[in-house]
């Protein structure tokens, strides 16, 4: 049977390479997670910065103010998510998790109303007249438009559960190397000698087989 935990690395053998690779995170950063957290904001502010710039009169209702108010939640909630990851603190890659299931879900909302234009957020369809949505001074097409902020969405929840894997995996590493390192049953410093005899003995063997 295929065990996911050794499959993405948190249950290995603790050889002396993988104990000084994980002696490691204790004095740097998890980067990686953190970044990707950051990352899913850049896609979260390209999206709102098309979207609000629609002119779409139906959109006035209070369903843009709740929409508005989710964008603030999503940028705080994952800035502060983002350092916690970045300490190793796997509890964070919950509301990751969360929040990556909530951009999914609002592709089914505004987007898919624009591809539709109209009739699935409004009462009615729109007049496409007049439509013109203006992004980065070029002007785009309804299903352009659609298209671009599904893209968004997606890249952005793609981030989000990339870094909440990353922080879960390297947080659960950490947490059973501290673990081991407590109770005696592995040593940096013998970890360390046994890669330098290791060494010393392939330079060596480099020099006898010269």
């Amino acid at each position: 049977m295929l065990d996911l935990s050794k499959l993405f690395g948190i249950k290995q053998d603790m050889d002396s390479k993988s104990v000084i690779h994980i002696d490691v995170y204790r004095y740097k950063r998890n980067k990686l997670a953190s970044g990707l957290a950051l990352l899913a904001l850049v896609f979260e502010c390209l999206y709102f910065m098309l979207f609000y710039s629609l002119r779409v009169s139906q959109y006035y209702t209070a369903l843009i103010g709740f929409d508005i108010v989710l964008n603030l939640a999503v940028l705080l909630i994952v800035f502060l998510s983002s350092e916690g990851v970045k300490g190793y603190n796997k509890k964070y890659c919950i509301p990751l998790l969360v929040i990556a299931v909530i951009q999914i879900a609002r592709i089914f909302l505004y987007p898919m109303d624009i591809a539709a234009q109209g009739g699935i957020i409004t009462d009615g369809a729109y007049d496409m007249a007049s439509w013109s949505a203006w992004y980065f001074g070029t002007a785009l097409s309804s299903g352009a438009t659609s298209a671009i902020l599904i893209i968004y969405l997606v890249a952005s929840a793609a981030c989000l559960v990339a870094s909440a894997i990353f922080g879960y995996i390297r947080a659960t590493q950490l947490e059973i190397f501290t673990k081991k390192l407590q109770d005696g049953t592995i040593s940096v410093d013998e970890s360390l000698a046994e890669l330098d005899r290791e060494e010393k003995a392939a330079m060596n063997t480099e020099v006898t087989n010269a």
